[in-house]
């Protein structure tokens, strides 16, 4: 049995509702924010995605900032919610007294805390978010992020580089397992380099149109 690539299209559209919070239950060093953020703006676009890093005094901020989310139908993410622990009783009370139009999400990241409350925990759609064990998982997830979408037009040079790049991306994510033997120090190899290496290769790409690129 292979586990299904995590797709946030498919837990937005058909595993998530406006009533319960999404909880991104993330590793040290992992981080959903910037491909949550990246989707946000397909879908509903920036003006309507909200983050907010937890832990600094901005409890209140977070809470007016949901309330107003809740009736525009928007998206609200709270990260390193592990930080506030004590704060979060009050958070799961205020959104329970919420009638949110039904676009709206609640996105929560936090690492395991034994003093997370139990009745967040519960009526949370719950999300472990790391990377995938094995070359071949990582590579299957790796590679739908930089896929272009169906109604975009991409030659088979564009969709080679972005399997290469996706390889690469997943063998060094691999490679972590091993450090710090080869290694000078710790490094996440996110989903932020992921893009980053797909621009340069885009931009590579258009400066070579036309012709077969010599790299």
């Amino acid at each position: 049995m292979q586990a299904v690539p995590f797709n946030l299209q498919n837990l937005y559209a058909h595993e998530s509702n406006s009533a319960e919070p999404v909880l991104f239950i993330i590793s040290p060093g992992s981080d959903p924010s910037a491909e949550l953020q990246e989707f946000a703006e397909q879908e509903i676009g920036r003006q309507g995605f909200h983050e907010i890093a937890m832990g600094g005094g901005t409890n209140e901020t977070a809470i007016e900032t949901i309330k107003q989310a809740a009736i525009k139908g928007e998206w609200v993410c709270l990260k390193n919610l592990h930080l506030v622990t004590p704060w979060l009783s009050i958070l799961e009370k205020e959104f329970k007294m919420l009638t949110p139009e039904k676009n709206f999400r609640l996105w929560l990241t936090s690492e395991p805390h034994v003093k997370f409350p139990s009745i967040l925990l519960q009526s949370s759609q719950k999300i472990t978010y790391e990377t995938p064990p094995g070359v071949r998982n990582n590579l299957q997830r790796t590679f739908q992020y930089v896929t272009p979408s169906t109604n975009e037009n991409c030659d088979q040079t564009k969709m080679q580089i972005l399997f290469m790049l996706s390889w690469f991306h997943s063998l060094i994510q691999e490679r972590r397992k091993f450090i710090p033997q080869g290694w000078v120090k710790y490094y996440e190899f996110s989903y932020g380099d992921l893009k980053a290496g797909e621009m340069i290769l885009s931009g590579l790409l258009k400066e070579t149109q036309g012709r077969t690129p010599s790299w």
